[in-house]
């Protein structure tokens, strides 16, 4: 076994400023925050110490605390002070609130509403997580790849005090903890190196290897070590590995949120974050509801922009909190969102701007959206669709031919997806140009020599695709790579393809695949 310097104890304990010293209460005057029992007819120190106490105390402790100058003389209407740990224990319950993703309790699929007691062990996977309400009201949330043990969950005979430990044996949580007098409630979590124990504070508590780490989002607490303590406050943190004593590292201020649209249209949430020169990255959470009681996203983001894929139609709360060196977490900064992403929008197919002779009626084509049912069209007279001269709202198939005459003039088109009630948003703009039938004929712009396929883009961005005849993309190939948002290959054997497509940005970030489309290739005429 390496050396460790003796003076620093292997155990960390985080306990609130203030809280008594049980280990000394027999030479300490009563405490306001003791429970206050009156005495009842009938009643003697022997009988409470196994009626309402937890039957290990002697009686004699009791008098000596309560200070009693005769301890076989105790008559209804007393007051007796009794400590907390020395009250009898009850079995009591926590209760699943929410989850998200894949959660096992006690080796089997959790659901909401499934109890948890003493002994039971949660464990979450990649992208899980879930929330556990306290019987004092607390609330836990256990984060994705995490196992937590629940050491003891119990209450005291007597109303309002409660005692519960969950061991973290890997990953993270994150609670709020409810207000209770000191001694009343005490909520403990153990971890390798640490022990946090609070009393009305929001702490998150992580376990990384060796390291167990602590952050304050708000409160006051104790941070003991050997013969060391440290004072954290609200915006502080610490780490204890078992071999150095724990230092105060104040937390990295709340990020800030830049430029968040009031809704989202597109397969991956951007978000701009304003750099942080400390920042090693950045945790994002988002939820469908302010209390964050199940997490619908969660992951680590390098850089300043949070991307955040395969979001449902919907609104969404984000929290978002900066990482250092020490792996620790700051301060959270908060901020709301709305998805309008779905049905997905159609590519246009064919060419990018349509020229035509006036009497001209061309087809206009784009593919398929796989959970879609309809698909609208416009064509205006202006770019901001103000001005229309057609429209259709209810067309089935990807696909639309011009059955009247535009006027000669500059038109713009676009097409969206639809799924019941729900559109999805507009594809991009296409321009339209009628030309005088005087007019030099334009060169051919329709064929089926060629496959087009384009989409909008942002800038540095390039593309991978794969075109499959059935779902099974593992027999397409490698997917094929783009420099710019536009497939134009030549036009495949006539057949059903669906075609899939994901975005690398310009600092070498894969997005995932955006919702399938399909294409459907004619045998020709």
């Amino acid at each position: 076994m390496s050396k460790v310097n003796s003076s620093i104890v292997c155990g960390v304990v985080l306990t609130a400023l203030f809280a008594v010293d049980q280990s000394v209460y027999a030479e300490e005057v009563p405490a306001a925050a003791d429970y206050a029992y009156t005495v009842k007819p009938g009643d003697t120190l022997s009988r409470l110490t196994h009626e309402v106490m937890d039957g290990m105390t002697p009686w004699s402790k009791l008098a000596q605390y309560n200070k009693l100058p005769n301890a076989q003389l105790v008559k209804p209407g007393d007051v007796l002070h009794i400590p907390f740990p020395w009250m009898k224990n009850l079995p009591a319950e926590a209760h699943i609130e929410a989850l998200a993703g894949e959660v096992v309790l006690n080796g089997k699929p959790a659901s909401v509403g499934d109890t948890v007691t003493s002994n039971a062990v949660l464990k979450t996977a990649q992208g899980g997580s879930v929330r556990l309400s306290l019987p004092d009201g607390s609330t836990l949330n256990v984060l994705e790849n995490s196992t937590v043990e629940a050491k003891d969950i119990s209450r005291k005979q007597q109303e309002g005090f409660f005692h519960t430990v969950f061991k973290l044996l890997a990953g993270r949580i994150d609670a709020i903890k409810s207000k209770f007098p000191p001694d009343h409630s005490p909520l403990l979590v153990d971890g390798q190196h640490g022990t946090i124990g609070v009393r009305g504070t929001h702490f998150r508590m992580g376990q990384q290897g060796a390291d167990t780490l602590a952050e304050i989002e708000h409160g006051q607490v104790a941070f003991d070590a050997g013969k060391r303590t440290l004072a954290l406050s609200g915006g502080e943190g610490s780490v204890a590995d078992g071999v150095k004593a724990p230092a105060v590292i104040p937390l990295l201020p709340a990020p800030v949120l830049r430029d968040v649209p009031e809704f989202y249209e597109q397969a991956v949430v951007r978000i701009n974050l304003q750099e942080m020169k400390e920042a090693q990255g950045f945790r994002a959470e988002v939820a469908r509801e302010a209390e964050f009681a199940a997490l619908i996203s969660q992951g680590t983001h390098k850089g300043a922009q949070l991307r955040i894929a395969d979001l449902p139609n919907g609104n969404y709360w984000l929290r978002v909190r900066a990482m250092d060196k020490h792996g620790l977490q700051g301060l959270e900064a908060h901020g709301k969102f709305v998805v309008k992403s779905h049905p997905a929008a159609p590519l246009l197919m064919e060419v990018d701007n349509i020229e035509l002779l006036h009497g001209v009626k061309p087809p206009f084509n784009w593919t398929a959206v796989e959970e879609a049912q309809g698909y609208r069209f416009q064509i205006s007279r202006d770019r901001e669709f103000k001005d229309l001269a057609l429209k259709q709202d209810d067309l089935r198939e990807p696909q639309f031919s011009l059955g009247a005459n535009l006027q000669v003039g500059e038109y713009y088109w676009r097409v969206a997806s639809f799924s019941g009630e729900v559109q999805g948003p507009w594809s991009e703009i296409r321009k339209l140009t009628v030309l005088p039938a005087y007019a030099p004929a334009p060169a051919a712009m329709f064929g089926n020599d060629r496959l087009v396929v384009s989409w909008p883009a942002l800038a540095g961005q390039s593309f991978e695709y794969q075109l499959a005849a059935g779902k099974d993309f593992s027999i397409a190939g490698q997917p094929q790579k783009l420099a710019a948002a536009k497939i134009d290959i030549p036009t495949p054997a006539p057949g059903r393809y669906l075609l899939r497509v994901r975005t690398v940005d310009a600092d070498g970030f894969v997005n995932g695949w955006e919702p399938l489309r399909s294409v459907n290739v004619l045998a020709p005429n």
